[in-house]
This record gives C-alpha cells, sequence and structure tokens, in this order.
C-alpha cells in the first residue's frame, strides 16, 4: 500500500489538520506495518502557479513540447507521478474563508491535467485517478454542525466535483468543528470525535495496492 500523505495548512505546530492527519497515519501503519508513506507539505513546498508557458505546454502534444515546455511542466509532472503512485490519498484541509487554502488550490492546478489525470473521449470526459480511496480531514474554526453554517461551506462541493473529475470517486470526509472560536471542552470534543471517526475509517479500510 502506498500513502500520498498531503497538508495544506501554514500553522505548523499550532494545526489541528496536521495533529488529525499523523493520527491518521500512525493508525493506518499500525493496521499496515508495510504501508509507505509520500508525506507532501503544501506550507513548505508551495506549488507554483500555472503561468502561460505552462498552459501551452500542457495542452501542446509531448512530441512537439520544447525543452523550456518540459521545464515549466516538471514540477507538475512530479505531483501527478505521486498522486498515480498513491493507493490511499489523505488530505489535511483547514477552511479558509469557507473553502480550501491557496496552497491547495495551487496544487490541484497541478494536477488537474489533460491526458494525465484526465482525458476525453468520444463517450466524455474520463478521470484516471481511479481505484484510489481519498480522506480530506477538513477543519473548521467555528460550529458547522447546523444546517445554516453547513450552507457556507464550499469545501466538500468544490473537492467532490475536482476529484471526481479526475476519477477520485471514493472520498471521505472527516469534518472538524469547531477548533477555534470556541471554549476548550468543545474543542477537544470536537478534535476526540475527529479520532474516533479516523480510527473507524483505518478498521474499515482493506488492503489496496
Amino acid at each position: 500500500m502506498k500513502v500520498f500523505h498531503i497538508d495544506s495548512s501554514v500553522r505548523g505546530d499550532w494545526s489541528v489538520s496536521k495533529d488529525l492527519t499523523r493520527h491518521f497515519v500512525q493508525q493506518l501503519k499500525e493496521k499496515f506495518p508495510d504501508a509507505t508513506i509520500d508525506h507532501l507539505d503544501l506550507a513548505e513546498h508551495i506549488p507554483s502557479h500555472p503561468t502561460p508557458l505552462f498552459i501551452q505546454a500542457n495542452y501542446a502534444p509531448a512530441d512537439t513540447r520544447s525543452k523550456e515546455m518540459w521545464e515549466a511542466l516538471a514540477e507538475s509532472n512530479s505531483l501527478v507521478q505521486r498522486m498515480h503512485d498513491a493507493n490511499v490519498i489523505v488530505f489535511g484541509v483547514p477552511m479558509h474563508n469557507f473553502s480550501i487554502p491557496s496552497i491547495l488550490k495551487a496544487f490541484i492546478d497541478n494536477i488537474v491535467r489533460i491526458n494525465e489525470t484526465f482525458a476525453m473521449t468520444v463517450d466524455g470526459i474520463e478521470g484516471l485517478l481511479k481505484d484510489k480511496k481519498v480522506y480530506v480531514i477538513s477543519t473548521r474554526g467555528v460550529d458547522f454542525n447546523n444546517p445554516h453554517m453547513e450552507a457556507m461551506d464550499q469545501i466538500k462541493p468544490y473537492l467532490r466535483t475536482v476529484f471526481g473529475f479526475i476519477g477520485m470517486t471514493a472520498v471521505e470526509f472527516i469534518d472538524v468543528s469547531p477548533v477555534q472560536f470556541a471554549d476548550q471542552e468543545a474543542r477537544n470534543e470536537a478534535i476526540s470525535k475527529a479520532k474516533q471517526s479516523i480510527n473507524v475509517h483505518i478498521s474499515n479500510l482493506n488492503t489496496v495496492g
């Protein structure tokens, strides 16, 4: 089993999402000792934003790309390969202004690539990152466990759409709130419930890859 562990918090040791993704990976390693972990901290390795040359190179046939085009795609190609190599992908996603952090959006813009992670076929668009288990541990500062706040959540609709577009349809969301604007008891309860949910997901995870 190959696990791609991706963190997108900029809060360092203060990050709840990082603490929970670490817990997920630790529990997974206990169940599957032979699993290999590929960790990417997007706060330390921020993906480059697409440039005009990147876009041109992305849509150019591979045999027509110049040296400069290949260089523009090099970082993206590496990230795409890491996605293909993984059987299980774990994302730590703190909510930023009702959506995902900008560094995660940059990552997504690097991996959604024609003929790399999706293809145009006679039957329509086909996602190429299939047969992967995806877990999204999403932390929110305030309590989202009510209909009014739930309507403001742009993380799940967006990630379900973009992940499904590239073939990742087996996505589990572990929502954690409140972790910032709440008393310590409520924060601790939210984190405890998240760890319990993680443990259940790990217990239900069968060997893949």
